[in-house]
């Protein structure tokens, strides 16, 4: 019996749920111009959105390089090793070095790199011009962010201007104006990542409208990140060689003279009747002996310093270069049609529906 009263029940309840099926079926065929209008609608809002953010086509890029730095451990440390840690991969306490621990990171994206790399020259088409003209003209900087908009005219002092090869420090406030709004543009589109957690592959990336453009900026920046990363990590062993090449040409001249000198002495004493000339002879023998041991001591410290030289200074591997055809995203109208009509659907079916129990009730 109990048996047979639950099946009825299931019965029942499957068959209120097809009549309620079937109203909502009903319900919508009886109100099909609301929804046709909610659809339409829908649709509308997706196309104007998808205009609203339209965008150029967009090409991305990427270089994946390691940096080998000489020295041993300790200049390891203070190389990639800081860089891992300025990605959250940890490599001991924070330390004040410039590319250790949370520093190299700023760093990558500082201005002060970003206008190194801007007033790089590139060959573009055969023909040199700073990377910051090449941007300027490449990009769509002219068109959106001094191309105005409907109360304001286009900056055409702006995108006309030519940059000058000059130091940054000389820039009139205008050209330091201009630098900024091409350096935030930049740094948003450039990106710098760990390949993996675990390494010091590197990744760096950029975004821009264009694939020449993409790639060209790619290349600068790494070049000026090595030139700059080396230059830093050599400046005191440049400093101790550029001292001890000073001290090694007065000695070269030292040497020449008392050269020309003895040479000079010998040649007169080979007659001479004065008693002290072999005096004189020797003393200017004993003082050539002297500096020529000096320059060459002075010689052989040289080339320990070369050879420092080339210890000290990291080596950056480029393991994939950027190269075209890059990876390239298109942005259209109408790709959001579907979702937006579906939206308007289901929110016209809610409001149906909620209309329909709300009469009931008060009826």
């Amino acid at each position: 019996m109990a048996d047979y009263q639950t099946i009825q029940e299931e019965q029942i309840n499957t068959k209120d749920l097809i009549k309620k099926v079937i109203g909502v079926f009903k319900l919508i065929s009886n109100e099909w111009r609301l929804l046709l209008i909610s659809i339409s609608l829908g649709t509308l809002i997706s196309i104007l959105l998808d205009v609203k953010e339209l965008k150029d086509t967009d090409y991305t890029g990427e270089i994946q390089f390691n940096l080998e730095t000489g020295g041993g451990q300790q200049m390891a440390m203070g190389g990639f090793g800081g860089l891992a840690g300025a990605f959250g991969m940890g490599m001991g306490a924070a330390s004040n070095d410039l590319f250790s621990g949370g520093n190299l990171g700023l760093f990558i994206s500082s201005k002060t790199l970003y206008e190194k790399a801007l007033m790089q020259e590139v060959l573009i088409g055969g023909k040199k011009t700073l990377f910051i003209n090449f941007y300027k003209d490449s990009s769509d900087i002219a068109k959106k962010e001094w191309g105005g908009d409907l109360l304001h005219e286009p900056d055409f002092k702006s995108i006309k201007y030519r940059f000058q090869s000059k130091p940054v420090n000389n820039f009139t406030k205008d050209e330091n104006i201009l630098l900024s709004t091409i350096y935030e543009k930049l740094e948003a589109q450039t990106t710098l990542q760990p390949l993996d957690k675990m390494g010091s592959i590197m990744v760096l990336s950029a975004t821009t409208n264009s694939e020449y453009l993409t790639q060209v900026w790619l290349e600068t920046l790494l070049k000026t990140l090595k030139e700059f990363y080396i230059e830093v990590r050599t400046q005191k062993t440049r400093e101790i060689y550029n001292i001890q090449m000073r001290r090694l040409y007065e000695l070269e001249v030292k040497l020449s003279s008392t050269d020309r000198q003895l040479a000079n002495t010998q040649f007169q004493n080979q007659n001479a009747i004065d008693p002290t000339a072999p005096m004189r002879t020797m003393q200017l023998n004993r003082s050539n002996n002297y500096v020529s041991n000096q320059y060459y001591q002075q010689l052989a410290a040289v080339e320990q310093l070369k050879m420092q030289l080339i210890n000290v200074t990291p080596l950056f591997t480029v393991l994939q270069p950027v190269r075209l055809p890059l990876l390239q995203r298109t942005y259209t109208v109408g790709g959001n049609t579907q979702t937006g009509a579906f939206v308007g659907f289901f929110l016209c079916l809610i409001f149906i529906i909620m209309r329909k129990s709300y009469q009931e009730l008060m009826s």
